[in-house]
């Protein structure tokens, strides 16, 4: 299961918002900042948000030896908030 640290940092690579987060995931925003806050939340709410988050390009790293727990950002993956058309 992510952690809070991974949503937090995950929104971050996405350059996204709470708002953002909460409108394509469907979670509310007090939810998600309460888990980002440490607390805990419905089981089905952190599934939608790994399941939304993983689908965006994001990988998720537990206690890896090197870097600790983080996230990383596929190559090649472009978020759907990223995808705007260029004149």
């Amino acid at each position: 299961m992510i952690q809070p640290v991974h949503v937090r940092m995950a929104r971050a690579a996405l350059n996204w918002t709470v708002r953002e987060l909460e409108q394509k995931s469907g979670v509310g925003r007090n939810t998600i900042s309460r888990y980002e806050a440490g607390f805990d939340i419905l089981a089905s709410s952190l599934q939608l948000l790994e399941q939304l988050l993983t689908q965006e390009g994001i990988i998720f790293f537990e206690n890896d030896k090197t870097f600790g727990i983080g996230v990383g950002l596929k190559r090649g993956a472009r978020s759907s908030s990223a995808q705007r058309s260029v004149p």
